[in-house]
């Protein structure tokens, strides 16, 4: 038995020219959506190609102490807000510690793709624009009420999460396709990697229910509460310096998040469906956390070490593919249509840009549709066994 795999925040690090911090997306004026802009990181030195940022609004729970953290990376690929303790002022640094059935503080491990986050789960007033969740299991993330980080968690990721250069954020806002991010595996047993109990400073794993786990704050809603939709501008071949979208909350529940008549890819009980690329077919996850499009393709070059982007696909021109997603059980399928340009080329002409939905780079068996799959589109993504226009969820639409 395990949990479920976070599967958001994959970010290879292109070499930027000519960028500072810079604005983190605002507030807008519908009561459920927020501005997200793909821009500057929090720091000249947290700064990242295709990473889209929102604000978000903590409070203690039931006062009027609040906080707002911008520079938060919008992830649709994993549920739960972490924050770094760093970024938090003195009035929240003790918010109230979520604890075990047993009394004891509990503590969360969360696996990235590319590492992992350990802190205290501490509950929060979680504000999105004028929507809140009320006393919300949140993760602080280097939180130092915790101790040595436990090697059950230490080995599910790469590298320890620990400040914002780490992230290029100043946390993780994760509004997936599920309530919960272990969900009732970690309710039924004691997981080693997930959640924890900490007596005297000593943790070990433990049994987490529902109720404790680290949370969807937009499930935790009183409405609009059954997903969300992300709406971004286009991009031109060359990059842009920086982009904005929208994001709304809810699916159908209001004017300006409609759903319309997008194609609906309903997701397995992984969150996943499926794409066939280059005649295989691979597991796939649309995820606006990772800041690339990442999939396997030997006959692609790679951009050499030394350059400005490493890791990225460096072809000798720019390349005209395409993929069919599936739904993972529904038969609904579409060809989706993209380019790869070489990641060293366009940052080398373009200095300063930040956004580009023409690069990528491998990923083992793996198609996961990044932040660049975004733009130009309007992306809904609904809650597991929550009922939508497009029926209940977990499923993807556009």
């Amino acid at each position: 038995m395990a949990g479920r795999y976070l599967a958001g925040a994959l970010a290879l690090v292109l070499a930027i020219a000519g960028c500072g911090g810079g604005g983190g997306g605002g507030d807008s004026a519908a009561t459920n959506e927020l501005t997200v802009t793909v821009g500057s990181g929090p720091t000249s030195a947290a700064t990242n190609v295709n990473i889209p940022y929102v604000s978000v609004t903590i409070c203690r729970p039931g006062s009027s102490v609040c906080q707002t953290i911008d520079h938060v990376l919008l992830d649709t690929a994993s549920t739960g807000f972490r924050v770094l303790a760093s970024v938090l002022d003195s009035r929240l640094a003790d918010l109230p510690r979520q604890q075990t059935s047993g009394g004891d503080d509990m503590a969360a491990c969360a696996a990235f793709i590319t590492g992992y986050t350990w802190g205290a789960v501490r509950l929060a007033d979680v504000k999105l624009s004028a929507m809140k969740a009320t006393s919300l299991p949140i993760q602080i993330i280097a939180d130092p009420a915790v101790g040595v980080v436990p090697s059950s968690c230490a080995n599910r990721g790469a590298d320890a999460i620990t400040t914002p250069q780490d992230m290029f954020a100043n946390g993780i806002l994760g509004v997936g396709w599920f309530t919960e991010d272990c969900g009732q595996a970690c309710a039924l047993a004691a997981i080693p990697g997930w959640y924890y109990g900490c007596p005297s400073g000593t943790c070990s794993s433990a049994v987490a229910s529902l109720a404790r786990q680290v949370r969807n704050p937009v499930a935790a809603f009183d409405s609009d509460n059954n997903g969300v939709i992300v709406e971004m501008n286009a991009v031109p071949a060359s990059g842009a310096r920086t982009v904005s979208g929208k994001l709304y909350l809810g699916i159908g529940t209001r004017t300006n998040n409609a759903l319309g008549s997008p194609q609906v890819f309903d997701l397995d009980a992984s969150g996943e469906l499926q794409t066939e690329y280059g005649g295989s077919t691979l597991t796939a996850f649309v995820d606006t956390g990772s800041n690339a499009l990442y999939f396997p393709d030997g006959s692609i070059t790679t951009c050499d070490s030394a350059s400005h982007a490493p890791g990225f696909y460096c072809p000798m021109s720019t390349l005209s593919l395409s993929a069919t997603m599936r739904g993972a059980t529904n038969g609904t399928q579409a060809a989706v249509d993209f380019e790869i340009a070489s990641a060293e080329s366009l940052v080398v002409a373009n200095p300063g840009n930040l956004a580009y939905d023409n690069i990528g780079a491998p990923l083992g068996a793996f198609f996961d549709w990044g932040m660049p799959f975004f733009y130009g589109r309007r992306v809904s993504i609904a809650i597991e066994g929550r009922s939508t226009p497009g029926g209940d969820g977990p499923y993807i639409a556009y």
